[in-house]
């Protein structure tokens, strides 16, 4: 770099002496205090911003790229050797974010091409093939554990400018590059490609001070690949050749064929660039011979999800044309199956059938159809197959189930001291359906590698993130980049009150028509630092009603929209509960006309423990009834709680006479004066009637009856003489609905035990009740009488509840008697 240049956009320093390292994790990708090192870790960011900017290290491009090669043959046989002796460990990596990050937001047409010591916009040439993970990983310190952990690395290559000036470029975010192997990463980036960096930063190593300094992108939105005609006129100060370097195509047929290859291989996103470059290189005259190459693409951005870029491409061809032509026909299946993945199931089924009528031989088309009704009358009634959504989302690999959004009498609206909220658009009944909505993203257990873990330190929050949150903001942006026309969907998210940004009053965003997704010049603006605020206040953890148990190994990450919207309430006057990926939202009691609609953002039993979940969300503190009453109790009862809750989690153990000690003192936590709402205190009498159950003395059975429903009252139930032995005013939300399901199911079981078999009924129907009334309402229409649901006249309700409590029915050995004791 030139030595007299500095800038702004500069930030690296020429030597270690240049401020001090950033804060280091130690031995272990988890720092032992979150919000300890998130503060160690602005300090240093404070510090570090205060040193002006100063000439970089010129850096030698042949020793450069020698390293970067060496680096990628240790990678290749890394791989090869499948790490040898360290097969069966598991390597983790940390990722760090929240803190500041440079997004450009000049459109690439307003900035002027510059060299490496002029910053502005950047024209590189990639001269070493990609890296996925840093080298240093693979000498890692094997510690006791047998894990391996090192700072998670992006893509990573060696690039030079026109004027032959070499640093090292490292592209985080960018679409399909998380997690991919080398090979993948050559057909994205192979040596050769020209790519246009909007405002590139260049940084001083934070992890290793004796490396180099390196250009760091953290948005994708900030490359522009440069088509083969323009590259033709730029002239390389090393010469136009890259030793070792494979020879890019400069025709239309050679990158049509390598676009076949890797669409044959199912690299997508390559393929779709592959066909971009050979786009570029059609003269305007000759339109028809872009007809295949817009039909490929189309199918390509179908395959990655770029719904936006595949309407384009079909409207396109339709456009040039004319609907009765065969190509015509053709983009007009791709446009339907795009307007079916951007939620237009009415524009989509207009396609279908117009595709049909020209095909009547296309089964499959008929299929499609079918699905698009089926979604049209979701969406207009909030009438769902649930039974049938539960089996789906129970099969392997099937967590993402088919379904529309549906609003029901709900609305966004802003409010004074409040900011926006959710808000009954009319009087709502107990159990009415107010919202089922898929997410934007999501991330599950079951799509992590086994044999690798990240760990997230969130310096907003100061707290450790869900292992699954990584993958999550790299999936937001892959489809922000693919589907441009979303971007306020996600951005006009709140984001925190740092920025100097106001969210817009309204919700959501007006519909925006499909653009092209052009990756020599991509049509949005993606801001990461936003974005990663975004996720801090707005992410959350889906409870999967089909597999619950599950998540708890690795905790879901998901990105709802419009669910957002609702602000939190520990005893909230609605719940919410997922089936596969689809979160339904439900009243949880009458709500008025006018009234705010709230949500439980966390189940905790514990205040301390609710407070660390609601943190993550940036919220200080909740005023609900349940918070207040804890804390009036004060710190010292919470500590007490905290240490009788981590000997509760190992009462499996404990003697009858030792649980019901425990029982005694976690009662004793409990401030005089409070209402019956106390959840610890529910389970720990749980767990005593479940010791009582162990004896065969009908007394001690009858005692554990007792205790349950007591636990009952303490999980916000109120009992009830006559009909359902429960109230059926409101649904309490400051709790799973897992763990009062498995009470009453207990109470249903010892009655039966002792032969009480109309008892035992009845808690059946309590049970059901509990889930018709909070999550099923199958069958019942929004005009019927509640009655409809007390008497279990639901019909799919029952069957839900058999499927879903299967397991737990047949361990109990009550599940024929349900079958016979609930009406059909």
């Amino acid at each position: 770099m030139n030595p007299e240049r500095r800038d702004q956009h500069s930030s690296a320093k020429g030597s270690p002496s240049f401020g001090r390292p950033p804060p280091q994790l130690g031995k272990s990708p988890y720092p032992q205090d979150p919000s300890q090192y998130a503060r160690e870790y602005w300090k240093w960011l404070d510090e570090d911003s205060k040193i002006p900017p100063q000439p970089a290290t010129p850096v030698e491009r042949k020793l450069l790229v020698r390293q970067f090669e060496d680096h990628r043959a240790q990678l290749e046989s890394f791989s090869r050797q499948n790490i040898g002796d360290t097969k069966d460990m598991k390597r983790w990596y940390t990722t760090i974010v929240g803190f500041p990050k440079h997004s450009s937001s000049t459109p690439i047409q307003d900035l002027t091409r510059s060299t490496l010591t002029l910053w502005n916009i950047v024209l590189l040439q990639l001269i070493t093939p990609s890296q996925s993970i840093s080298p240093k990983c693979l000498f890692a310190e094997r510690t006791l554990d047998g894990i391996f952990y090192a700072v998670l690395s992006p893509p990573a290559t060696v690039v030079e400018d026109p004027e032959g000036v070499a640093y090292a470029l490292s592209i985080y975010n960018f679409p399909t590059a998380f997690g991919s192997p080398l090979q993948y990463l050559d057909a994205l980036f192979p040596r050769g490609t020209i790519l246009a960096i909007r405002e590139p930063t260049l940084k001083a190593p934070a992890q290793d001070t004796s490396a180099h300094p390196f250009l760091r992108v953290d948005s994708p939105a900030d490359i522009a690949f440069v088509p083969v005609k323009s590259a033709q006129n730029i002239k390389w100060r090393s010469g136009d050749v890259i030793p070792g370097a494979p020879r890019l195509p400069n025709n239309t047929d050679a990158w049509q064929l390598l676009g076949n290859e890797h669409y044959r291989t199912g690299k997508w996103f390559p393929a779709a660039l592959a066909i971009s470059h050979a786009l570029t290189l059609i003269p305007s005259d000759r339109e028809r011979e872009a007809l295949p190459l817009h039909l490929n693409r189309a199918e390509a951005n179908l395959r990655l999800q770029y719904y936006t870029g595949a309407a384009y491409d079909a409207q396109w061809i339709i456009a040039k044309v004319g609907a009765t032509d065969e190509y015509a026909y053709k983009a007009l299946l791709r446009l339907a199956k795009a307007r079916y993945g951007r939620g237009d199931f009415r524009g989509a089924a207009e396609d279908f059938l117009r595709y049909k009528g020209r095909h009547p031989e296309d089964v499959a088309v008929a299929t499609w159809i079918d699905k698009c009704r089926e979604r049209m009358h979701e969406a207009k009634t909030g009438t769902y197959d649930w039974t049938s959504l539960f089996i789906m989302a129970s099969t392997p690999k099937q967590i993402r189930v088919e379904a529309a959004d549906f609003v029901g009498p709900v609305e966004v609206r802003w409010m004074q001291d409040r900011g926006r909220g959710m808000v009954a658009k009319r009087n709502i009944k107990l159990g009415e359906l107010l919202l089922a909505a898929k997410p934007f993203a999501s991330v599950y257990s079951e799509e992590l590698q086994s044999d690798e873990g990240v760990v997230t330190i969130d310096l907003l929050s100061g707290s450790s993130r869900e292992q699954t949150d990584a993958l999550l903001l790299s999936r937001i942006v892959e489809k922000i980049y693919g589907n441009p026309d979303l971007h306020n969907a996600v951005f006009d998210l709140y984001a925190g009150p740092n920025l100097e940004w106001t969210p817009p009053h309204t919700y959501p965003p007006p519909h925006r028509s499909a653009c092209e997704v052009d990756p020599f010049d991509p049509k949005v603006t993606i801001d990461i630092s936003r974005l990663e605020a975004i996720c801090t206040y707005n992410v959350f953890c889906p409870l999967r009603l089909d597999n619950p148990r599950e998540d708890e190994r690795a905790k879901p990450a998901a990105l709802y929209t419009i669910p957002s919207m609702f602000n939190h309430c520990c005893v909230a006057n609605a719940t919410w509960y997922c089936i596969g990926d689809l979160m339904i939202v439900r009243a949880a009691e009458p709500i008025p006309a006018g009234a705010e609609v709230t949500i439980p953002y966390c189940v905790e039993e514990t205040y301390p423990d609710r407070k660390a979940i609601l943190r993550k969300h940036m919220i200080k503190d909740c005023r609900c009834r349940l918070c207040l009453e804890d804390l009036r109790d004060g710190e010292a009862r919470h500590q007490k709680q905290q240490a009788l809750k981590g000997e509760l989690d190992g009462a499996v153990t404990k003697s009858l006479s030792d649980a019901r000690a425990l029982e005694e003192q976690i009662a004793a936590t409990y401030g005089s004066g409070r209402s019956g709402l106390r959840p610890l205190s529910a389970r720990a009498l749980h767990v005593v009637a479940e010791k009582l159950r162990m004896s065969t003395n009908p007394h001690d059975l009858v005692e554990a009856i007792r205790l349950d429903m007591k636990a009952l009252e303490r999980y916000g139930f109120a009992l009830a003489r006559g009909g359902l032995p429960i109230g059926t005013e409101r649904i309490p939300t400051a709790t799973s609905f897992l763990e009062p399901i498995e009470v009453m199911l207990r109470i249903a079981n010892t009655y039966v035990v002792l032969r009480d078999e109309a008892n035992a009924a009845c808690w059946l129907k309590a049970a059901l009740w509990r889930e018709c009334g909070s999550f099923c309402w199958i069958g019942v229409r929004p005009d019927h009488h509640f009655s409809a649901v007390t008497d279990m006249s639901v019909g799919g309700g029952r069957e839900l509840f058999m499927l879903l409590h299967q397991d737990l029915l047949q361990r109990m050995g009550i599940y024929d008697f349900a079958d016979r004791a609930l009406p059909r």
